[in-house]
C-alpha cells in the first residue's frame, strides 16, 4: 500500500483569486501578466516580495496543498512568514508583520508560526539575531514551542541556537536551480512564480554564450576556480596555490569587492599552525599581499544579480571548476555545530547542470550529499577526501594535492579523462533536470506534521 503523501496546510491573511497574499504585507500590488501575483509594494521589507513558498509547490505540481484563511482551520496548519536574504529584517519586530487575529491564533495552538528563511547565510552571528528576533514574540504568547523554522541547512544543525528542536533544512538551491534553468531554457515558464530576471528565457545569444557542448571540452588549464569574495575559505584556498605554484595551471576570482587594506589571518582557522615556520611565514606574507582583484568574467553586481551567468568558455578551458560557497563553516568559538552545517549553494548545481566536474569549496560534506542525491562525483581526477576535513587550511592542502596530480598529466592523459568523464557528467545533467523536487517538500512537511 503506498502511504498517502501529506496534507501542507497553509493559513494566509489575505488570499484573492486562490492566490494568497504574503504574510506580513500590508500594501500590496498584483502583477501586469495573467497569474496576477500579489506583490509586495514595499522595497525595505523584511518579508519577501512575494509568496515564494506556495509559487514553488504550485510550480512543482505537490498535490495536497490547502490555503485557509479568515475563521478556517485544520490540523497541522502553518501561517508563513517569508524572510527575504537582505538585512531589512534585522531592525524589525516581527510582531509588527503579524495581525493580532493571527497572533493570537498562533498563541492559542490552532496553527504553528513558521519561518521560511532557506536563503538566509548559515553564518553563526546571522542564527543568532534570528534567534534573538524571535525570542521577542514570546511577549505576545509565541513561544519557542509554536515556531517551526526552515533554513537551507539540510543537516539541521542550528537547533541547539534556537533552542528549539523544530529546526529544519531544505535542499532549497537545488529546486531553485532546476526550475530556474528549464525556465532560462525555455522548457518552461516560471518567471511568473519567482519575478527573478534568472527566470528570463535567454536571448539566442546568451544563449550561445553559455551553452558548454561537451564536444568542445578541450582543456588549456587545470582549474577555472570560482572564489570571488575574499573570505576566510577563499583566502585560505587561493593562498594554498599560489604556495604550491599551482596557481600557474588555472584562473581564478578574488576580492570582487575591492578591499585594499592588508589582512593578517593570523589564527588556525586559515592556517595550519602545525606545519613548519618557514611555511607559516610564507603564507603570512602571501596573505597580506592578496589584495588585488581577481576577475573571470563578471563583477560582483553582475554575479548578485545574473548568479547562472557563465560563459562557456570557463568550462571548455578548464579540467575542473572549484567552485566556492558564499558560507563555510570556520569553526565559530560561540558556536561549534556550525560545522556541521550542510547547504549546497547556487553554483554546486550550476555545475551539475551544465555537466562540469568539480570540487567543493564550502561545508562539510558536500560532495557525500550531492553522491547521496544519485549524482556521480568527478572521481578519475579527483578523489574526495577533503569533503570529510573539518578544517579548512588542511582542506585546501588536499584539494591542491588532487589539482597536483592534475597538473602531471599530459596532454593526452587530459583527454582521456575528459572522455572517461562525460558519460558521467551527461547523465548528472539529466538526473538534475528530471529530478522529481516536490518529493522535498512533502518530506519536509511529513515531518513537520505536529498533529
Amino acid at each position: 500500500m503506498i502511504p498517502l503523501r501529506p496534507t501542507i496546510n497553509l493559513y494566509y491573511d489575505k488570499i484573492i483569486d486562490d492566490m494568497p497574499v504574503p504574510n506580513g504585507v500590508s500594501d500590496y500590488k498584483f502583477s501586469s501578466d495573467t497569474h496576477r501575483i500579489p506583490m509586495n509594494k514595499s522595497k525595505v521589507s523584511p518579508i519577501n516580495f512575494i509568496t515564494i513558498l506556495f509559487n514553488t509547490l504550485k510550480v512543482l505540481n505537490v498535490e495536497r496543498v490547502n490555503l485557509f484563511s479568515s475563521n478556517e482551520t485544520a490540523k497541522n496548519l502553518f501561517y508563513p512568514l517569508e524572510l527575504n536574504e537582505g538585512t531589512s529584517w534585522y531592525d524589525a519586530e516581527f510582531e509588527d508583520y503579524i495581525p493580532i487575529k493571527s497572533i493570537n491564533k498562533i498563541r492559542k495552538g490552532k496553527m504553528k508560526l513558521l519561518i521560511f528563511a532557506p536563503t538566509l547565510s548559515h553564518d553563526y552571528s546571522i542564527m543568532w539575531k534570528l534567534r534573538t528576533k524571535l525570542d521577542t514574540l514570546g511577549s505576545k504568547g509565541i513561544t519557542r514551542d509554536k515556531i517551526y523554522i526552515v533554513l537551507g541547512d539540510i543537516s539541521r544543525s542550528y537547533r541547539k541556537c534556537f533552542d528549539n528542536p523544530n529546526v529544519y533544512g531544505i535542499d532549497w538551491w537545488q529546486i531553485y536551480a532546476q526550475l530556474a534553468y528549464k525556465s532560462r531554457y525555455g522548457q518552461e515558464d516560471y518567471f511568473w512564480a519567482f519575478r527573478n530576471p534568472t527566470f528570463h528565457p535567454l536571448m539566442p545569444e546568451q544563449l550561445e554564450k553559455e551553452d558548454f557542448k561537451f564536444e568542445d571540452w578541450k582543456p588549456k588549464r587545470i582549474f577555472t576556480a570560482f572564489t570571488g569574495n575574499r573570505a576566510l575559505h577563499n583566502t585560505a584556498l587561493i593562498s594554498e596555490l599560489i604556495y604550491t605554484g599551482l596557481d600557474a595551471h588555472g584562473e581564478y576570482s578574488y576580492n570582487l569587492t575591492g578591499d585594499l587594506t592588508p589582512k593578517d589571518y593570523d589564527n588556525f582557522r586559515i592556517i595550519d599552525k602545525t606545519r613548519s615556520d618557514d611555511y607559516i611565514a610564507k603564507k603570512k606574507e602571501i596573505i597580506n599581499n592578496l589584495t588585488s582583484v581577481k576577475q573571470l568574467d563578471k563583477t560582483l553586481a553582475e554575479i548578485s544579480s545574473r548568479p547562472l551567468n557563465v560563459d562557456k568558455q570557463y568550462y571548455q578551458d578548464s579540467l575542473i571548476s572549484i567552485v566556492s560557497s558564499s558560507f563555510s563553516p570556520m569553526f565559530d568559538q560561540h558556536y561549534l555545530d556550525e560545522i556541521d552545517v550542510c547547504a549546497p549553494g547556487l553554483g554546486i548545481w550550476r555545475q551539475i547542470a551544465k555537466g562540469h566536474p568539480f570540487m567543493a569549496l564550502g561545508c562539510l560534506n558536500t560532495m557525500g550529499y550531492i553522491s547521496g542525491e544519485g549524482y556521480f562525483l568527478p572521481n578519475p581526477i579527483t578523489n574526495q577526501f577533503y569533503d570529510r576535513v573539518a578544517k579548512t587550511p588542511q582542506k585546501v592542502k588536499l584539494m591542491c594535492d588532487s589539482i597536483s596530480r592534475m597538473a602531471e598529466l599530459s596532454e593526452t592523459e587530459i583527454q582521456d579523462k575528459v572522455q572517461e568523464l562525460i558519460p558521467f557528467m551527461e547523465k548528472n545533467k539529466q538526473k538534475f533536470f528530471n529530478m522529481k523536487n516536490q518529493r522535498k517538500f512533502e518530506k519536509l512537511f511529513g515531518e513537520m506534521n505536529y498533529e
